[in-house]
């Protein structure tokens, strides 16, 4: 198995992904020559009957996304993975079930109440990732109105 193309998955947050992680992850795919799996844990309502996403600004992002990777040639696979668990768990799956090499993430700052809250998905997939998870930091996000 030594001589597979190496595996990169980005979490992709479908409202909060900024473009400075979308940039890393491109970076790492073309210095590793490596598929980038664009995978994101969502929950079911925020499907279409289609199976694609619901919200007209979060699939227009969405698709820029594979517009993008399209047109610089990067061999990518866009998974909508609905949810399970929490989204850490989710990707920790995804990454264990297709034996990625490295998680490129992004990481928002939170209050501590936000954290008791929201969660910290993060902190999940670096402590359970089968792999080096790469953190960017991302101060404010691109937040989209659900």
């Amino acid at each position: 198995m030594a001589d597979r193309k190496r595996r990169i998955l980005v979490g992709y947050n479908l409202y909060f992904t900024s473009d400075e992680v979308i940039e890393v992850a491109i970076d790492h795919a073309r210095a590793f020559d490596a598929t980038l799996y664009v995978v994101s844990s969502i929950v079911g309502h925020s499907l279409d009957r289609q199976g694609d996403v619901a919200n007209p600004k979060a699939r227009a992002r969405l698709d820029n996304v594979k517009k993008r990777l399209k047109r610089e040639n990067i061999i990518h696979e866009v998974h909508l993975i609905v949810r399970q668990d929490d989204p850490g768990v989710d990707l920790v799956r995804f990454a264990v079930e297709h034996e990625i090499d490295e998680m490129v993430i992004g990481f928002k700052v939170r209050s501590t109440i936000g954290e008791i809250i929201f969660g910290s998905n993060y902190r999940t997939m670096i402590a359970k990732a089968p792999c080096p998870v790469v953190t960017v930091h991302v101060p404010d996000g691109n937040p989209i109105d659900e």
